[in-house]
């Protein structure tokens, strides 16, 4: 997507009752905002959009966070944007190939088999027995709003997304990693002064 205009239309086409053959209709009033019209005679819409940056918190390295299935998962990536995004993957290793060999032998016998029924698991849904807890140091209370398992080349990777954005004042996010086990890793990462 290259401008404004991109994303409206992209958002909009997700909803098939908002294409234009429905009879609704978009104008770019300027500043992101658009004027969207379904020809309701009771109301319109006035949305706003956005461009947020992501950006990426400095992690030296990866950082060992727990171990599940005898595979150790790491912190690889956290990023801000209007979410708090934290990603893990498998640490390489004789217990990750193992996993990810028997994982795509079984993706394959499920996509030779006619009924297909559901695909196998993710090995990255191993991680989801991590749990994830997200802090700073002004109190702000983060939820948990949604998260991903899994993907093409992607097999181990495992990401959760925490709102609000940290405020401005924030100067420290915490992240909290506790295995099934019991065992918790804490990771302190300093914030762009200003926010994201």
């Amino acid at each position: 997507m290259t401008g404004i205009e991109d994303v409206i239309n992209a958002l909009l086409s997700r909803q098939p009752r908002w294409s234009p053959s429905a009879g609704s209709s978009v104008e770019r009033l300027g500043n992101g905002e658009f004027h969207v019209d379904y020809h309701d005679p009771d109301h319109v819409y006035l949305v706003t959009v956005r461009q947020i940056p992501r950006v990426r918190l400095p992690l030296e390295h990866p950082v060992i966070v727990g171990e599940v299935a005898g595979v150790r998962a790491q912190l690889i990536r956290v990023t801000l944007a209007n979410h708090v995004e934290v990603t893990l993957d498998a640490e390489h290793g004789p217990a990750r190939q193992a996993m990810l060999g028997d994982h795509r032998m079984r993706h394959e016998t499920w996509q030779q088999q006619a009924d297909h029924r559901s695909p196998p698991p993710w090995p990255a849904e191993e991680f989801m027995r991590i749990a994830v807890a997200v802090a700073d140091d002004v109190g702000t209370s983060y939820d948990h709003a949604s998260g991903r398992t899994g993907g093409t080349d992607a097999e181990w990777e495992a990401q959760w997304l925490f709102r609000p954005t940290p405020p401005a004042q924030a100067r420290t996010l915490t992240l909290r990693f506790t295995a099934s086990a019991g065992s918790t890793v804490e990771v302190k990462l300093a914030l762009p002064i200003g926010g994201a």
